[in-house]
């Protein structure tokens, strides 16, 4: 399954916080992409709640966070090394 976690972290000019949420993904997602700066596809068999929860752990009250399963059709403009991954996966 194929999960988008987008997020913004507000009132966060320092880099830890980013790198934070950053260390979650990279270490629990089975593959991922990054195409956007506050954006990412993760490859998992988590469920959207457990990551939400997960998440959560590294962020503070006022943050925001989506989470929300990638299923087609899909459309947008990416950079083009998203596309045959996110093709293969969905």
């Amino acid at each position: 399954m194929i999960l988008l976690i987008s997020y913004d972290l507000l009132g966060h000019e320092r880099p830890s916080a980013y790198e934070a949420v950053k260390e979650v993904i990279e270490g629990s997602a089975n593959s991922w992409k990054k195409p956007l700066y506050s954006q990412w596809f993760v490859e998992t068999t988590d469920t959207v709640e457990t990551w939400s929860e997960r998440l959560k752990e590294v962020m503070d009250k006022g943050d925001k966070l989506l989470v929300i399963k990638v299923q087609a059709p899909y459309q947008g403009w990416l950079p083009k090394e998203i596309w045959p991954w996110l093709k293969e996966r969905v």
